[in-house]
């Protein structure tokens, strides 16, 4: 990817759309929402939608960069707790492997995105 590439890509609508699969994962799963592994993965990965849409929408160099270590942070803590979902059986093995492989592609882009920064 080059350096302007982070531009073009909607980061944003990525982690929305992650956001959106885990929590329609979840949804009929009632005993699975009661986990505090389940409920902290979830708000984590919300907050990580949050925080790359703030810094897409920000005008202020620093206040994008503020976003996007938030973020990057965020995307450094799902796979702990995908890794703790999977061994409690609260998800499957497929999806664990999906879910983190596209964690570390959006972690890829926000790094590149910080150090355009």
């Amino acid at each position: 990817m080059a350096s302007s590439d982070f531009l073009q890509v909607n980061l944003a609508a990525q982690c929305d759309d992650l956001a959106g699969e885990i929590n329609k994962t979840y949804q009929h799963l009632p005993w699975a929402l009661k986990n505090e592994a389940v409920a902290r993965l979830k708000r984590q990965i919300h907050a990580l939608s949050q925080e790359v849409q703030k810094a897409q929408d920000s005008h202020s160099a620093l206040n994008t960069q503020k976003h996007l270590k938030e973020a990057n942070s965020l995307v450094h803590e799902c796979p702990p707790l995908m890794n703790l979902c999977l061994r409690k059986a609260l998800l499957s093995k497929e999806l664990h492997d999906r879910w983190v492989k596209r964690l570390n592609s959006i972690g890829k882009q926000l790094e590149e995105w910080l150090r355009a920064c």
